[in-house]
């Protein structure tokens, strides 16, 4: 008897730690495309060092090389900003970039709890939309769209690609120069 109740105690045991693991796995969805699998909605950045994803992430990440002198004066103005990047993990622009624009971050040791990344969607109806539509207000055109906020108030964004690189661009929306990004009439209106 004795030797049942240990057997059911470690088995519960067992099942409480499966179930506690599965309850805190960040809340994202996948949703199959034709071609391959996509993410969808608000993910972590564990997410994209995960099959598929990491086949081209990694590469990406990997070579990029940051312009470091820049980034020396980007770290102390990023402080108490919020950086949310739109992207879509089917679109070759977002599988170049976002790699790009975290690698620099890093460099910076931007906080990864002022980072939101939000996967949009390619499929008809859906089309750079999230299923829980935090696009909705950003006039997200095109992708990926990195956007610098500030007290609750865009700042400025980075849209598809860098006008001149990521991290000078990034210096320029820091320090509230003039800077306008590609497909400029992309620019959100006042939230």
């Amino acid at each position: 008897m004795n030797y049942c109740v240990k057997q059911l105690v470690q088995f519960s045991l067992c099942i409480s730690i499966v179930v506690s693991s599965i309850a805190q796995a960040p809340q994202n969805s996948t949703a199959t495309n034709t071609s391959s699998d996509i993410l969808l909605g608000i993910n972590s950045r564990a997410a994209l060092l995960k099959a598929p994803f990491v086949n081209w992430f990694q590469p990406n990440y990997d070579n990029y090389i940051v312009d470091s002198a820049t980034c020396k004066f980007v770290a102390p103005l990023l402080k108490g900003k919020k950086i949310r990047i739109f992207l879509g993990t089917w679109c070759g622009d977002s599988k170049r970039e976002v790699p790009r624009i975290l690698k620099m971050l890093d460099c910076c040791n931007f906080p990864p709890e002022m980072l939101e990344l939000i996967m949009v969607s390619n499929q008809d109806g859906m089309y750079k939309q999230s299923p829980g539509h935090e696009e909705a207000g950003y006039n997200i055109v095109r992708v990926p769209t990195v956007i610098i906020e500030e007290t609750g108030k865009e700042k400025g964004r980075i849209v598809e690609y860098p006008v001149v690189s990521l991290e000078k661009d990034l210096l320029l929306i820091l320090k509230n120069e003039k800077y306008i990004p590609n497909y400029s009439g992309a620019k959100v209106s006042a939230r």
